[in-house]
């Protein structure tokens, strides 16, 4: 039974007692004395039972109140998320009034908490599956182009590693490596052709630039080396 019902079951219950004690006082074989003392004891019955009704009252409004608080939280503890992922701050700041507005506890809050991560993490699932895919389709893309792909593809790769260890720096190679530019035709067109380039006035192909080619590679590439 709730608490709500419990409150009106004791409020009908002294309505209940109170007409009885009417029916007492009415009652015509019931002498003067009689009727005093009865009327008095009605009224020292009637007294304790108002009281026992306002102390049910009290303990049902403290059970509601007392159940309220077993509901909501005033303050919230450090929410479990799972491994690797951190806490957006800012978007617990504007969430927790929420919560409590909402009359959460902490085991409830929790649950939207779980349920925001698990969005969370389905969407950098999504994401890092859709960037691993592009960069297939790039990688084929580049295979099967027709001036860069098929037979000539080892080729190409080889003219623009060359490219990339003579002018590159390490954060270009990151760079390249972190968003997969490096697959991708165009970014292997343009190294092949520099490599290519660079080994085109080497005798024997030896693979190293004749003086007035290293001299132009150093004025418009200068090196620490």
């Amino acid at each position: 039974m709730s608490d709500a019902a419990s409150i009106v079951l004791a409020q009908t219950e002294s309505s209940d007692a109170a007409a009885d004690d009417g029916n007492a006082v009415d009652n015509p074989a019931v002498t003067p004395d009689q009727e005093s003392t009865t009327v008095a004891e009605a009224g020292d019955a009637g007294a304790v039972e108002g009281d026992a009704g306002t102390d049910g009252d009290k303990g049902a409004n403290n059970a509601v109140e007392g159940g309220d608080q077993s509901t909501s939280s005033e303050t919230y503890a450090d929410f479990t998320l799972p491994e690797g992922m951190e806490l957006d701050a800012q978007l617990l700041e504007q969430a927790q009034p929420l919560f409590k507005e909402l009359g959460l506890n902490q085991e409830q809050a929790q649950k939207l908490v779980d349920l925001q991560a698990a969005h969370v993490q389905a969407s950098q699932t999504g994401q890092a599956e859709a960037f691993n895919q592009l960069k297939l389709d790039w990688q084929d893309q580049s295979k099967n182009d027709s001036e860069i792909g098929g037979d000539k593809f080892e080729q190409s790769v080889s003219d623009a590693r060359e490219a990339l260890g003579k002018f590159g720096t390490p954060e270009l190679t990151k760079l390249l490596n972190d968003f997969g530019i490096g697959n991708h035709p165009e970014m292997i067109r343009f190294m092949a052709k520099v490599g290519s380039l660079t080994k085109e006035d080497v005798p024997g192909s030896t693979g190293s630039p004749t003086k007035g080619e290293k001299d132009r590679v150093s004025i418009l590439y200068p090196s620490d080396s």
